[in-house]
């Protein structure tokens, strides 16, 4: 599964691990890593887990259509999915693309 920034900048914070820590601090940058090779290795949001420790759930209110999984306690990357033809789902089964919107403690 692909998987970009809402932002350039954010964009490039993702795909560089020293940029990463730099922004999110250690322990907060490997975990957003290993989010993201979770992306890598999906081939669409149903291969992602519900349970711990990503914990993929779809979000409510002012942010219906996204999804979130958990990065550490209370910190969540937030992030909408696309099918292939880059329309917007909250099908978990015809997300191949998503798009990260934020990373962010939204309690």
């Amino acid at each position: 599964m692909e998987y970009f920034g809402d932002t350039t900048k954010l964009t490039k914070i993702l795909s560089n691990p020293r940029l990463r820590t730099k922004t999110f601090g250690r322990d907060r940058a490997n975990r957003i890593g290993q989010r993201l090779s979770d992306f890598e290795e999906a081939s669409t949001l149903d291969d992602i887990s519900r349970l711990p420790p990503a914990r993929l759930h779809p979000l409510h209110g002012d942010r219906e259509n996204q999804f979130a999984v958990d990065v550490c306690p209370n910190w969540r990357m937030i992030f909408e999915g696309y099918n292939r033809y880059d329309e917007l789902t909250t099908k978990t089964s015809k997300a191949v693309t998503i798009v990260i919107l934020e990373i962010e403690d939204y309690h």
